[in-house]
C-alpha cells in the first residue's frame, strides 16, 4: 500500500499519445496521479519539485532513449525512472536496464497489469526515498566524521591498515592523508608499545568494547603524546571495520604532573620555610604543623595533628589568640601582639608574632584558619641592641643609597651617613660635630634656611634643586630631598633630618624619553605626510602618462615620477639615519678621518679637496660622519660649478671652530638660518636639519657664514671639553 500522505505524481515521458491514454485510463487511482509530458505540472527543476516518478515508454533500445535517460538521471538523481513496454523482449537489454529503477512489460490481455504496475511504482518510489534518506544520513555522518575535533580512524581489524582517517587524526599525529591511508599503525610506528594494538584486539568484547584506555602514541616527528582510546566495530562497504577514537589528554597529563609537582613543592616549602605555618579546620583542630614549628617548640607534627588547638594555646601568654582564630573563621585577618611562649615539656621558649587569615577552598568557602608564626626572638634582642648601641643604627643608614644628615636646631651635624660624607671625600665621623652650613656649596644654606625653619615647626618640607659642577660630567646635577623634624624620645622637636637623593640619572633618562618621543613624532610626520604627498605626485604623473598619447609627453611624466620616487628614497634614508640619532653613546672621532670617510661615497669628480684638520678630535655622536656627508652633498647639489672644497679649524676662546667651505654660488642671506629647518630645500629638505640635530646631541652648533657669490661656508662650534688635539 502507498505510504505517502498524498497520491504519487507520475509523469509519462517519451511516449505516444496512445500509450499515455492507455496508462492514464488504467492507473488513474486515488494513489496515482498521471501527468503527460506536455502538462505544466510535469515540469520540474531542482528548486520546484512536482513529480515523484517518471514513466518512459520503450519501443526499442536506441541512442536517443539512452541519452534521454542519462540526462534525466543526472538532472533528477532522487526521482525513480521506470521503463514500460509492450514488448517483453526488451527486458534482455541489460545495458538499458542499468539506467532504470524498474522495467515493466505490459500485458494488455491481463487485467492485473495496472495493479502490478501501480505496486511497482509505489515500491520503486519508496525505495528511492529510502535511498535518498540513507544518502542524507551518510553525508551527515561523513561530515560529522570529517569535522569532529576528536581524532578518528577506520582500520582493518586483522591488519590494522588505515582505511579512512579524519582531519583531526592527521593534525594530531602530524601526517598527511597520503602517508596514512593503506599503511598500518605498525608500519607508521604509531604506538609507543607495539603490542598494545594486538592486546586490544585479543581482548575485544563486542558487548563491552574498550573505552577510554590510556595509551601513549608517537607523532610523525617522534613526539610522544597520551590519549584515551575507544574502539568499536561497524560496517563499511558491507565489511566489518574498527572505529577508533582518541581524546588527546597530553595537556591534562602535564597539568596532573604539574599539580603533583606543585603539591610536592608546597610540601617542600612548608618544610623548609623559615616561618611557622599552622592550619586549623573549622573545629580548630590542627591540620598542618610544619617543620619550623617543630623546631621552635620541640613538639612534633604527629603529637598535634587532629587534636584541638587548646592543647597549645594556654602556653602562649600575652594575647587572646583564640579570639584571633574566631575572627579568621568570620573572614577577617588579624595580627597578634608580640607573644611570649614557654613549653615546659620541651623547655623551648621565645617571642613570636602571629597573623591569622581565613583558609578558603577553591570555591571561596572558609574551611579553617591559617596562622603564620614568625619567630621574633632575635628581633627582640636586636631592638634592645638598637636602643643601647648607636652602631647598629649607623650600619642601617649607611646601606641606603641616599644622603642622610641629622642636625640640631643650631645646625650642628649629629649624624651623617657614608653616602653624604663620601661626596666630600670624608668619613662620617669627620663630619659629625661640624656645622651643616660648612657642607653647603656657595649660598645653598641661605636658600635652604627657610625650609629648615619650617621643618623645625613640625612640617615635612620637600625640595628640588639643580647644581653646577665645572669639572665633572655631567656638569649639571639634579637633587631631590626632604627636611623632616627630628623628635626625641619625649616627642619634642630638637633638630632636623635631611634626606637627599641624586636624581640626575632619572632626569637624563627622562630627557632621553623626550628625545625618543620627539624623533617618533617627526618620523610619523615624515612617513604619514611627506611620503604620502610624494606618492600622490607619483600616482598623478603615472595617471597622466596612462591617459597621454604622445610618447614624448609620456616620457616626461615618467621622468617626473622617477624624480618624486628618488625624493621618497631620500626621505626614507633620512628616517633610517634619524632613528639612530642619540641611540649610541658619543665617542672621540678624528676630524680628518671622519671627513675622508664621509665623502668617500660622493662623486667628487675634478673638485680639489684641501684639508687642514691634523690633530683635531671631537667628542660627538657616531653620526658625525653623516654631518660631513650632508654638508658636502649640499655643496655638490646646490653650489653650482664648484672647483674646491676646503676644511680647517681654529680656536675661538675656549671653543674650537671647524670650517667647511666651497667656492660655489653661496647661500642668500635670508636663507642662512632657514636651510637648517625641516622641509626647506629643493629635495626633501632634511639633510641640513638632520645635521643640526646630530650636532646638538653633544652640545655642538652649526651656522652658515659665507657670502653669496663667494661660496658657502659652514662653521661648527665645538665647546670646551668636547674637542682635543693630538697632544692632549
Amino acid at each position: 500500500m502507498n505510504e505517502y500522505l498524498r497520491p504519487i505524481r507520475v509523469c509519462i515521458l517519451h511516449s505516444s499519445d496512445d500509450f499515455t491514454a492507455f496508462i492514464r485510463a488504467g492507473l488513474s487511482t486515488e494513489s496515482i496521479i498521471i501527468f503527460s509530458e506536455d502538462d505544466n505540472r510535469c515540469q520540474r527543476d531542482k528548486d520546484n519539485i512536482s513529480t515523484d516518478c517518471f514513466l518512459v515508454e520503450f519501443i526499442g533500445d536506441t541512442p536517443e532513449i539512452h541519452d534521454k535517460i542519462q540526462t534525466m538521471r543526472k538532472q533528477y538523481p532522487d526521482v525513480p525512472i521506470i521503463g514500460c513496454t509492450y514488448s517483453c523482449s526488451l527486458l534482455s537489454q541489460k545495458v538499458l536496464l542499468s539506467y532504470l529503477d524498474g522495467f515493466y512489460c505490459i500485458d494488455k490481455t491481463s487485467s492485473a497489469w495496472a495493479i502490478n504496475l501501480e505496486l511497482l511504482i509505489i515500491k520503486t518510489t519508496e525505495n528511492r526515498i529510502k535511498q535518498k534518506n540513507f544518502n542524507k544520513r551518510f553525508r551527515f555522518y561523513r561530515q560529522v566524521f570529517k569535522e569532529n575535533p576528536i581524532p578518528m580512524a577506520l582500520t582493518h581489524p586483522d591488519t590494522g591498515v588505515f582505511i579512512v582517517v579524519n582531519p583531526a587524526f592527521l593534525k594530531t599525529l602530524g601526517y598527511t592523508k597520503e602517508e596514512v591511508i593503506g599503511k598500518s599503525s605498525t608500519e607508521l610506528q604509531i604506538f609507543f608499545d607495539p603490542t598494545v594494538r594486538d592486546s586490544i584486539i585479543a581482548e575485544y568484547d563486542p558487548d563491552a568494547p574498550p573505552r577510554d584506555k590510556e595509551i601513549i602514541i608517537r607523532r610523525k616527528n617522534g613526539e610522544l603524546i597520551t590519549g584515551l582510546f575507544s574502539v568499536d566495530t561497524l560496517l563499511w562497504d558491507n565489511k566489518e571495520v574498527l572505529l577508533t577514537t582518541m581524546i588527546d589528554i597530553t595537556y591534562l597529563k602535564e597539568v596532573e604532573l604539574s599539580l603533583s609537582t606543585r603539591t610536592r613543592c608546597i610540601q617542600q616549602v612548608l618544610s623548609n620555610v623559615s616561618e611557622g605555618i599552622i592550619v586549623y579546620d573549622t573545629e580548630l583542630n590542627y591540620r598542618v604543623w610544619n617543620r619550623f614549628m617543630e623546631t621552635i617548640t620541640g613538639i612534633s607534627e604527629n603529637e598535634l595533628l587532629g587534636k584541638p588547638s587548646l592543647n597549645f594555646i594556654p602556653e602562649l601568654i600575652g594575647d587572646d589568640l583564640q579570639s584571633h582564630m574566631k575572627k579568621a573563621l568570620d573572614g577577617k585577618t588579624s595580627t597578634s601582639q608580640d607573644v611570649w611562649y614557654h613549653i615546659p615539656k620541651t623547655g623551648k621558649s621565645g617571642w613570636v608574632s602571629l597573623i591569622y587569615t581565613p583558609y578558603r577552598n577553591s570555591e571561596g568557602t572558609i574551611i579553617g584558619v591559617i596562622a603564620s608564626v614568625r619567630d621574633i626572638s632575635e628581633r627582640k634582642k636586636a631592638e634592645d641592641e638598637i636602643r643601647s648601641h648607636k652602631g647598629l643604627l649607623r650600619s642601617i643608614i649607611d646601606t641606603v643609597p641616599v644622603s642622610i644628615i641629622c642636625f640640631d636646631e643650631k645646625g650642628t651635624i649629629l649624624l651623617a651617613n657614608k653616602n653624604f660624607s663620601s661626596s666630600f671625600g670624608l668619613i662620617p665621623e669627620a663630619i659629625e660635630g661640624h656645622s651643616y652650613e660648612n657642607f653647603c656649596r656657595d649660598s645653598r644654606f641661605e636658600r635652604h634656611l627657610s625650609l629648615i625653619k619650617q621643618a623645625l615647626t613640625g612640617r615635612e618640607v620637600p625640595f628640588q634643586e639643580e647644581m653646577e659642577f665645572e669639572h665633572e660630567k655631567p656638569k649639571k646635577r639634579f637633587l631631590r630631598g626632604r627636611y623632616s623634624p627630628l623628635r626625641g624620645t619625649d616627642g619634642e622637636i630638637n633638630g632636623v633630618v635631611a634626606v637627599i637623593i641624586d636624581i640626575t640619572d632619572l632626569k637624563i633618562a627622562q630627557a632621553s624619553v623626550e628625545l625618543v618621543n620627539s624623533k617618533l613624532n617627526l618620523l610619523s610626520s615624515i612617513t604619514r605626510h611627506d611620503i604620502l604627498n610624494s606618492l600622490t605626485g607619483i600616482l598623478g604623473y603615472l595617471t597622466y602618462a596612462e591617459m597621454e598619447q604622445s610618447p614624448e609627453r609620456i616620457g616626461t611624466y615618467i621622468k617626473k615620477a622617477h624624480q618624486v620616487a628618488y625624493l621618497i628614497q631620500e626621505q626614507i634614508e633620512f628616517t633610517r639615519d634619524y632613528q639612530d640619532l642619540g641611540v649610541k653613546e658619543p665617542l672621540w672621532q678624528n676630524a680628518k678621518e671622519t671627513f675622508l670617510t664621509a665623502i668617500s661615497s660622493l662623486k667628487m669628480g675634478d673638485i680639489t679637496l684641501n684639508l687642514d684638520l691634523d690633530g683635531l678630535s671631537i667628542f660627538a655622536d657616531p653620526l658625525l660622519e653623516r654631518v660631513i656627508y650632508n654638508i658636502c652633498d649640499n655643496a655638490l647639489r646646490y653650489g653650482g660649478t664648484i672647483t674646491r672644497i676646503t676644511s680647517y679649524w681654529y680656536k675661538n676662546g675656549t671653543d674650537a671652530i671647524w670650517v667647511i667651505r666651497d667656492d660655489g654660488v653661496g647661500i642668500p642671506e635670508p636663507m642662512k638660518e632657514r636651510i637648517f629647518r625641516k622641509g626647506v630645500g629643493n629635495n626633501t629638505g632634511l639633510g641640513l636639519f638632520l645635521t643640526r640635530e646630530i650636532l646638538d646631541i653633544t652640545g655642538l652648533s652649526i651656522s652658515e657664514t659665507g657670502k653669496e657669490g663667494d661660496g658657502a661656508m659652514f662653521e661648527i662650534r665645538i665647546p670646551d671639553g668636547e674637542w682635543k688635539t693630538a697632544n692632549q
